[in-house]
């Protein structure tokens, strides 16, 4: 039986010989997902580029605006001034009637993901995902048969809309006859993925360190919904950096967030931005050092 274009992962052909196979893997974390624009712009500095990328939730629109540009600075400082400009209404337009309607069983969401697809039509530059200028793959799953699903090809906005929607938050995205959320709720940092697609090195961008807990206690339903998600999989990053160091090299980049910035808040991208940024170039040039240390020992 052919397995069906939706659900197949293809391997993509070999990079560039002279170097390892490399893959950016993007996570979730809605308005942390800041921190990645200063990850990509200390990436694209030193020259560092992807041979394909991985994304989900609000990783999933970010990979998706590179994919469909040069891979470059001034492409990281683009995404950097859609950030910027981003408020709190721009991803979740809050209505009474919405939620009403989610608190009395007559919605099965508590926010219209309108804006949110706005957003993607404005700023993602192709229709099917296989026409990305860099191959680029996303993580969504399927509330009907249960499981994880990795998406390469299709519809681009219906894709990237699955890929973020907040299970909750925002309305499930038919496909077919497919119902799927954020990929988030089950692997929100697919390092697997990228291992499977045939990835020798994987930078890791992140929006929250490995095992971090909240400092803060959340301050409205929203707030409390997406922490509770992220609290479902912040161990699981640990887990797949310990399960696939020894099939792949994996940086795993920081995500400072010394503010304790909230998921939901929009406000501060400005400040992520440029703390990911130093933190980043900090980073890579202590894996430079390394390996230049390994190579000469």
């Amino acid at each position: 039986m052919t397995t069906p274009a939706l659900d197949r992962p293809q391997r993509l052909a070999t990079g560039c010989a002279s170097r390892p196979r490399t893959a950016f893997v993007l996570s979730g974390g809605a308005g942390l997902g800041a921190l990645q624009v200063g990850m990509l712009e200390a990436l694209y500095e030193r020259g560092i580029t992807p041979d394909f990328l991985v994304g989900t939730s609000v990783g999933a629109l970010n990979a998706a605006f590179v994919a469909s540009r040069l891979q470059s600075p001034q492409t990281a400082t683009e995404l950097g001034r859609v950030w910027r400009d981003l408020q709190r209404q721009d991803v979740f337009p809050i209505s009474m009637s919405a939620l009403v309607g989610g608190v009395c069983g007559r919605r099965d969401h508590l926010v219209s993901d309108r804006e949110l697809r706005r957003l993607i039509r404005r700023y993602i530059q192709f229709e099917d995902l296989a026409d990305a200028a860099i191959p680029l793959h996303l993580v969504a799953f399927d509330l009907i048969e249960g499981r994880e699903l990795l998406l390469s090809e299709g519809p681009a906005a219906e894709a990237i809309a699955a890929s973020a929607s907040i299970p909750g938050i925002f309305p499930p995205v038919a496909i077919g006859e497919r119902r799927l959320i954020d990929g988030g709720v089950v692997n929100n940092t697919p390092i697997s993925h990228a291992v499977e697609l045939g990835a020798q090195r994987i930078y890791i961008l992140p929006t929250q360190a490995p095992r971090d807990r909240p400092t803060r206690i959340p301050t409205g339903a929203l707030d409390a919904a997406i922490q509770g998600v992220h609290l479902l999989v912040s161990c699981r990053v640990a887990a797949d950096v310990a399960r696939y160091s020894a099939e792949a090299e994996l940086i795993m980049l920081p995500a400072p967030n010394a503010g304790c910035v909230q998921p939901t808040s929009f406000e501060h991208s400005h400040r992520l931005i440029t703390d990911a940024r130093a933190a980043a170039r900090t980073a890579l040039q202590r894996s430079t050092l390394r390996a230049h240390l390994r190579l000469v020992s």
